[in-house]
């Protein structure tokens, strides 16, 4: 692994744990039981915990790999900054896009966009892939947990 490459995983390793840490301290500020069962700080604070975990394990694992020298830049060039700078405007897109056409239309744009930049070319995978995971994960959320997601103009 190359110097540059090393210090951004670290970096990067570094803010998710600190920010994992802080979900854990806001979570400790609900409570994580209630008479029923698990509070309103359980989901939270578990999952911020597993991720101080992991990221723990990643920084050692990065931490233990050679260094070698390389002309290697931290940051992407060509097809793969391309890439990046897709991404980066498919979550914008669909944060902004959320309110006005509601989440499955959003989710669906964003889901068929991310799923070609990562490099999927078979528009039947990625039609599939971005119809379960924008209507399937709408219906399940709102339906069976009982999460409300933005509704599209269609709704009553």
């Amino acid at each position: 692994m190359s110097r540059n490459a090393r210090r951004g995983w670290l970096v990067a390793t570094a803010t998710m744990m600190a920010i994992c840490v802080f979900a854990i301290w806001q979570s400790l500020l609900l409570s994580l039981t209630d008479r029923l069962g698990p509070g309103p700080g359980f989901f939270s604070f578990w999952l911020s915990l597993l991720g101080v975990l992991f990221a723990g394990l990643l920084i050692l694992d990065v931490w233990r790999k050679p260094v070698i020298e390389s002309d290697e830049t931290l940051f992407p060039r060509g097809e793969s900054a391309f890439r990046v700078l897709i991404i980066i405007g498919a979550v914008a897109g669909a944060t902004l896009l959320m309110g006005w056409v509601g989440f499955e239309l959003a989710m669906l744009a964003f889901i068929a966009l991310l799923t070609f930049a990562l490099g999927e070319r078979r528009w039947y995978a990625i039609g599939l892939f971005a119809i379960a995971g924008s209507f399937g994960v709408y219906y399940v959320f709102t339906r069976w947990l009982d999460v409300l997601l933005p509704p599209g103009p269609w709704a009553a």
